[in-house]
């Protein structure tokens, strides 16, 4: 009869709790981000900061929960839209970078079933169109759906896209930025992934231009009154 003492760790397989310890480490920060916050609030002069880092830590906080579930709750993507666009002020704010706008135009009715993935797609292709307006300036972003697709919609004003470099913009490190990056490469990756096509262009007028498509039947949208 074989024993406990005579089990490897192998053989007792015990759960991975690499995940489960990782949120616990960042829930033990956050706590201590949000007592610092707390601190901040209670003097006028800093209590735009410490607004933007509550509502950051309200985006770790999301995060972590996206680590914890498999089944997401839908959201409308005006929802998604608006904490992808108050990051990126935030952010903006302080750096004491230059003053971007946004404008938007979104259809009514449009819910998103993965709303992390769809902000993190929003928050990329913002955060790349804010590196191409150093001087600042207008990002735009518009959705629509047609009985056949889904498409949203992202154009900025800035220096647009080399020639060069549209044809390898979605490639890991394919960037200007020093060091390279990952942002457009993730894009890429979250809209294949929901059967979804991404492409690149520059603007007649100016700027670059990000459209994303997803057929109207796949599992990733669905209408408000549906």
């Amino acid at each position: 009869m074989e024993t406990t003492s005579d089990l490897t760790l192998a053989d007792l397989a015990l759960p991975d709790l690499t995940t489960q310890c990782l949120i616990h480490d960042l829930n033990n920060i956050f706590q201590t981000l949000m007592e610092a916050a707390d601190l901040l609030s209670e003097d006028p002069g800093w209590e735009p900061l410490s607004a933007a880092i509550f509502r950051s830590i309200e985006r770790g906080k999301d995060i972590t929960l996206s680590m914890q579930t498999a089944n997401h709750v839908p959201a409308p993507l005006e929802t998604i839209l608006e904490k992808a666009v108050t990051f990126v002020q935030d952010s903006v704010a302080l750096h004491h970078g230059p003053q971007v706008g946004f404008t938007c135009d979104i259809e009514p009715g449009i819910v998103l079933r993965h709303p992390w993935g769809w902000e993190r797609v929003l928050l990329n292709l913002f955060l790349n169109s804010v590196h191409a307006m150093p001087r600042g300036g207008t990002i735009s972003v518009r959705a629509r759906r047609t009985d056949r697709e889904f498409e949203i919609v992202v154009a900025d004003d800035g220096r647009g896209i080399a020639p060069d470099l549209l044809p390898r913009i979605f490639q890991p490190n394919g960037s200007t930025k020093i060091g390279g990056g990952l942002g457009l490469h993730i894009v890429n990756s979250i809209v294949t992934s929901e059967d979804g096509t991404v492409r690149a262009a520059n603007r007649e007028t100016g700027g670059a231009e990000f459209t994303i498509t997803v057929p109207a039947g796949s599992p990733v949208t669905r209408s408000a009154s549906a």
